[in-house]
């Protein structure tokens, strides 16, 4: 028994050993991906990020929310199915007759890459907010860089989008 024992400790030691090397391959390998593939900004944007120092932390809660919702939305978009409709207002909801038909009309048939939110508004009563981004896309092998705008409004628990594009802050 004790030599069975013994075996099994000698056994963990030489499995560590070799993989201690491994695991260090694995965090180097990490490092290196995310600093050769991490964005480079040539210059400054030419949209300044507004000031955030006097939200309360409800109205930055709701503003993350509504940026989760946005992302959620276009997962859903590019996976196709059902719940892009989930994420609509009842007024927008209705206007589309299926998720092909908004994403012809609003966004074609681009594949989405990521997208920078470089402004946004929220309205005191926190039931409206207005995000403004650049939306990434590969369009048939170009790569492009829209301007685009949506505006969120609570419902329920949560929030949706009651409108595309509309630049303009009230």
């Amino acid at each position: 028994m004790l030599r069975v024992l013994k075996i099994l400790v000698m056994a963990v030691i030489v499995i560590g050993w070799t993989a201690a090397p491994a695991a260090s391959q694995d965090a180097i390998g990490r490092a290196f991906s995310e600093a050769l593939f991490m964005e480079q900004q040539i210059s400054r944007s030419v949209h300044e990020h507004p000031d955030v120092s006097g939200l309360e932390k409800a109205e930055m809660n709701a503003v993350l929310q509504a940026r989760d919702a946005l992302t959620g939305f276009f997962a859903a978009l590019k996976g196709g199915g059902a719940k892009v409709k989930g994420y609509l207002g009842p007024t927008l909801a209705s206007r589309y007759s299926d998720t092909n038909a908004l994403r012809r009309e609003r966004f074609g048939a681009e594949i989405y890459l990521s997208y920078e939110i470089f402004d946004f508004r929220i309205n005191k009563a926190m039931t409206q907010v207005k995000l403004r981004y650049f939306l990434a896309e590969n369009d048939m092998g170009d790569a492009l860089i829209r301007q685009r705008a949506v505006t969120f409004v609570r419902a329920g628990g949560g929030w949706k989008i009651s409108e595309f594009d509309n630049f303009d802050f009230d």
